[in-house]
């Protein structure tokens, strides 16, 4: 019998009926059994599982939106303390507002649209506003107004005692730093933040295609137009394995078509694409739009690396080779624009390091049968190892267990500080998983 005396909220185990589906993970590849899940809806449940751990000497592991690419947020029989249900929201009239830390973005995106405001966020709907500001957040609106963690006031957690602390640039000043993209549960749980909002409407965006036999030519001028372009426009490429598509390149962009039509007739004349759109639209709709359809349980390995100088013709040689040796049919990669705002902010003014990155590549691999894992994720790895002569570090959000150096590659020179930070608040490195920052 399992004592779950001193824990409140919605407490799940093995036996209850939605056992199954809560222990469920994103990424289809992993199986677990977690002893005991709790679903918190009061920063009191929070504070009540936390103490419950001490006393216990269970492990345990912190969810929001359950989006871990290694499923860190899951851990077999021990305590899984899911924050999603911590769901206020206060917007205020300076443009700002106070969120619960378990909305997830789509969530977040439709309630700011009704005033039409919004905070830049990642893509895909369920992802945890937790997890993505901790480490960084990256997306659609980076460029024009920052990371997601450079848009962050005041954080509220708690702390490995069981304490709430409020972290911002006035109060536990060395802990905010550390909040803004030193990584999910390293230091406490989140129960909310305090963000600045941006107001937005009408938007345009674009989409070009082209044969893979234009690669080089779409990459070369891609590197170069993409990270220095108006910070209004953000602009991604995807690099399909070779027979398994077109490459492609989407866009949106902070003013009218017309301008964008004109702002992306170099690029046209440059790389000749098979098919090229542009739209008129309303943000929201874009975001939809991005956000896709909801995936089946799919088993994925993703991994990740910035690239700071141009990738030479040996760079893209070696990446065209990998793309046409690819294993399945869900292989791709894709290039993620920086600069605009993200390279604004000093190295050092926030525990996310990746400032001066022209843009961040992402490899993925996808399938179906457990019989196809092995060598996805060797090619996965293959791919990531063979492109280290040209890259950098890794972004923490798209976490790597093969990543031999991880800490350097996710924090580079922010991370002495960041053990420091951890030391403080952490000495009993209570808060610790497979790639949480070492004491």
């Amino acid at each position: 019998m399992i004592n779950t005396e001193g824990l409140t909220g919605c407490v799940v185990l093995p036996d209850s009926l939605c056992y199954d589906e809560a222990r469920r993970d994103y990424n289809a590849r992993f199986n677990k059994f977690p002893l005991i899940i709790v679903y918190c809806y009061v920063t009191q449940d929070v504070i009540n599982a936390i103490l419950w751990v001490r006393k216990c000497r269970l492990p345990f592991r912190i969810r929001c939106g359950g989006h871990s690419y290694e499923a860190f947020s899951l851990v077999d029989g021990g305590l899984i303390i899911d924050i999603s249900g911590l769901q206020k929201l206060q917007v205020n009239t300076n443009l700002t507002m106070k969120v619960g830390a378990g909305f997830r973005l789509a969530q977040l995106y439709e309630i700011l649209w009704q005033r039409r405001l919004t905070i830049p966020n990642g893509t895909c709907p369920t992802v945890g506003i937790s997890g993505l500001t901790l480490g960084g957040g990256y997306g659609l609106l980076s460029r024009p107004f920052g990371m997601t963690c450079d848009n962050l006031i005041e954080a509220e957690m708690v702390m490995a005692d069981g304490k709430l602390v409020r972290a911002s640039r006035d109060e536990h000043s060395d802990l905010f730093w550390a909040c803004r993209g030193g990584g999910g549960g390293n230091f406490g749980i989140m129960t909310s933040f305090t963000f600045h909002l941006h107001p937005i409407e009408n938007i345009s965006r674009y989409k070009m295609t082209w044969d893979f036999s234009n690669l080089k030519n779409v990459v070369h001028y891609w590197q170069k137009w993409a990270p220095l372009a108006d910070p209004r426009m953000t602009s991604l490429l995807a690099l399909p394995a070779q027979n398994l598509g077109d490459l492609r390149s989407n866009g949106i962009f902070l003013g009218s078509e017309q301008e964008l039509r004109e702002m992306m007739h170099p690029m046209q004349e440059a790389t000749l694409p098979k098919t090229v759109e542009f739209y008129s639209t309303t943000w929201i709709e874009t975001a939809r739009l991005f956000a896709g359809v909801p995936l089946k349980q799919e088993k994925f390995k993703n991994s990740s690396a910035y690239v700071y100088e141009l990738l030479s013709d040996e760079a893209l040689d070696v990446m065209i080779h990998n793309l046409q040796t690819a294993p399945g049919n869900g292989n791709v990669i894709a290039f993620e624009a920086c600069g605009g705002l993200i390279s604004e902010v000093p190295t050092a003014a926030t525990a996310f390091v990746h400032r001066d990155a022209l843009f961040l590549i992402q490899y993925q691999s996808y399938w179906n049968q457990d019989a196809e894992a092995e060598e996805n994720i060797n090619w996965i790895e293959q791919f990531r190892k063979s492109m280290l002569p040209y890259t950098r570090g890794a972004y923490r959000n798209y976490c790597d267990t093969l990543i031999e150096d991880w800490p350097t590659a996710y924090y580079g020179e922010n991370l002495a500080r960041l053990k420091k930070v951890k030391q403080r608040y952490d000495p009993e490195n209570l808060f610790r998983f497979e790639q949480s920052i070492p004491v």
